[in-house]
């Protein structure tokens, strides 16, 4: 069975982003040469800005001739906590400032609304992503957080029956999911 083609993405992004770093000052807002040929791969954020038309208007006759106003958009790497890695992102100036004042790549995604990466499967694909990866890391630290307070309470005994418990109800939860996908 041939893999899915986000997942194909998925891996392509994760193996760049592997070779080292790919931020480049000299280079800001232009794509590296080795991402060229992969440039429909790479997640765009446009956060609503569009091509619009307007008119230039002659200094001297007010004649009218039609124009269009195109984004400002960029090629900048952003990093992602949650996936550990950079992501090189095809975006508009307001989405940078959009992403530097949500506080970072993952929380820009996580928080943005859905019309503004509706257009994207790629952008999308990172938005699941990075919300499984934020969710696994909070249930992880909650469960460890408990397991603590429990151990110093009840003593370690206790502590290892529930550690026993929870491996059971963690593979029961996974033959749950395997048989629904």
């Amino acid at each position: 069975m041939p893999m899915p083609y986000p997942l194909k993405i998925w891996q392509l992004a994760r193996d760049v982003a592997a070779k080292g770093p790919l931020a480049d000052p000299r280079r800001y807002g232009l794509i590296p040469h080795e991402l060229k040929p992969l440039r429909r791969t790479l997640p765009t954020l446009l956060h609503g800005k569009r091509i619009t038309f307007g008119d230039n208007i002659s200094p001297k006759g007010s004649n009218r001739t039609r124009r269009a106003y195109l984004p400002n958009i960029i090629y900048h790497p952003l990093y992602s906590r949650a996936l550990d890695m950079n992501v090189w992102c095809r975006l508009s100036a307001h989405a940078l400032r959009e992403v530097d004042a949500a506080g970072g790549f993952d929380e820009y995604l996580c928080a943005v609304q859905e019309k503004y990466v509706q257009d994207c499967d790629v952008a999308k694909m990172y938005q699941r992503k990075v919300r499984e990866a934020l969710a696994k890391g909070r249930a992880q630290r909650q469960r460890e957080e408990m397991r603590d307070l429990v151990g110093g309470k009840y003593g370690d005994a206790y502590v290892e029956q529930l550690d026993k418990a929870l491996g059971q109800w963690d593979a029961q939860v996974r033959k749950r999911r395997e048989k629904t996908a």
